[in-house]
């Protein structure tokens, strides 16, 4: 029976460590400590996760408002349903707005 030449060439059977592979041990050796402090102060780790929960959903919103300001250049709020208040960027090529 026929059997091919070994290849000559050397193969690493392991490769190099990966940028993922280095954060997600970098993520791991942090958050021992953090879950050790979580286990011995429930209260205050519980209090430390909802303001960073209410901190990123307000950074999302703020973001995403501004971008919407400027892709449509305005934007309106309803007060009760009784008012709506509209604020909008005067464009700069408008002939009556005066120029300073």
């Amino acid at each position: 029976m026929y059997q091919p030449p070994l290849d000559p060439r050397p193969r690493s059977t392991t490769s190099g460590p990966t940028w993922r592979a280095l954060l997600v041990r970098y993520a791991v050796v942090a958050a021992v400590p953090i879950l050790l402090w979580a286990v011995s102060q429930p209260v205050t780790a519980v209090l430390a996760l909802g303001a960073i929960a209410v901190v990123g959903i307000s950074t999302r919103r703020g973001y995403g408002l501004v971008r919407c300001f400027y892709d449509c250049q305005a934007m309106a709020f309803d007060l009760g349903g009784v008012a709506r208040i509209t604020i909008r960027q005067a464009p700069t090529d408008d002939p009556c707005r005066p120029t300073r």
